[in-house]
């Protein structure tokens, strides 16, 4: 237990908390506090002072909930606004003191600016606890001096995640993700919308051994795509379609593989199909890229050379929209077609059988 410069008893929580005592009377959703400019010396007491004011009159301990440590880093004022819109949804499922850090190359600045914000989660039916979130804005020539900030306000028995939300790749961000990342247990990053795919991700693959390895001893780390997290329900069809035809034929036969994706989308399609590829035993023998519009493979088969099309649409959803798998089943010549229904969910049609 710990008590604030007013005396108030402070109590902070590292799980999920039972309800907090004082809060249960309060029957609608309180609502979260101003955010406020500060000093970067002053972010604690600022802290404090929101969850006394959010608390009101009452003398019952307040409660913090922090699972870890959340690092947010962006590159433009837009992005933070889509991020401050997630962030609620985020620690209302893993609480965390979140530390968001603009990087707005567009500002002359060359200082860092803090703004403070405290949010109120629901504890079950009744109680409430809190979440703390640190902005940090950093002009173009202060962009350096955010990882010192950041280790001055992490909490240091709590585990760290690091979520790059820069539409640059990992790799070829520089010293700033190094830094950050340097006591980080999770690293959080999303090749959708990257400039140049075939080269971004053949840089995150050398950076991935690199980066989960160096820890150090005693010391582990991870890194996650968060573009093929979203590939979930394709590959649970897929699997599910497969293994529907095994025994018929579909695995031997397959000829060809169409894939055709949205604007952004060509990582997810790449991604999916070396998944794909792997689970029918293919194996590359040569290809060939037109930016922009396609990606053709040739590989070894069971029983020939298969292609792989990955193609791009001009319009539509930035996801992958449809899957035409080429085959022969029960002897007949046919194809498995899966495709987005009404901009929802996922269906398959069987063609030739």
């Amino acid at each position: 237990m710990k008590r604030g410069a007013s005396g108030q008893e402070l109590e902070e929580t590292a799980c999920s908390p039972a309800p907090v005592a004082g809060f249960g009377r309060r029957e609608q959703a309180m609502p979260e506090s101003s955010a406020r400019s500060v000093p970067l010396g002053a972010v604690e007491r600022e802290l404090l002072r929101q969850m006394r004011e959010l608390q009101g009159p009452d003398e019952r301990p307040v409660q913090r909930t922090r699972m870890a440590n959340l690092v947010i880093y962006c590159t433009s004022q837009e992005r933070a606004a889509r991020l401050n819109a997630e962030i609620p949804d985020v620690v209302n499922v893993h609480p965390a003191r979140v530390l968001l850090l603009v990087a707005d190359a567009d500002s002359p600045g060359t200082e860092l600016e803090a703004t403070v914000l405290v949010r109120p989660l629901r504890l079950g039916s009744h109680g409430f606890s809190f979440s703390e979130q640190v902005t940090l804005t950093a002009g173009r020539s202060a962009v350096h001096h955010l990882p010192f900030a950041v280790r001055a306000l992490l909490i240091g028995d709590l585990p760290t995640n690091l979520w790059w939300a820069a539409p640059v790749p990992p790799p070829f961000a520089g010293p700033i993700l190094y830094e950050l990342a340097e006591h980080a247990q999770q690293i959080v990053y999303d090749s959708s919308g990257w400039p140049d795919p075939a080269r971004g991700v053949a840089a995150t693959a050398g950076w991935l051994e690199q980066i989960e390895r160096g820890g150090g001893p005693g010391h582990w780390r991870v890194a996650s795509d968060v573009n093929w997290q979203r590939l979930k329900y394709w590959r649970r069809m897929l699997v599910q379609s497969l293994e529907g035809a095994e025994g018929r034929g579909l695995f031997e036969s397959a000829a060809e593989i169409r894939v055709e994706h949205g604007p952004g989308a060509v990582v997810q399609a790449w991604m999916l199909m070396s998944w794909l590829t792997g689970q029918l035993g293919w194996k590359v023998q040569t290809g060939r890229v037109e930016p922009g519009v396609e990606m053709v493979w040739r590989f070894h088969g069971p029983s020939g050379e298969p292609l792989l099309r990955i193609h791009r649409r001009d319009e539509g959803l930035e996801d992958i929209q449809r899957i035409r798998i080429a085959c022969r089943i029960d002897q007949r010549d046919s194809a498995l077609d899966l495709f987005v229904q009404d901009g929802q969910r996922l269906a398959l049609r069987v063609e030739g059988v």
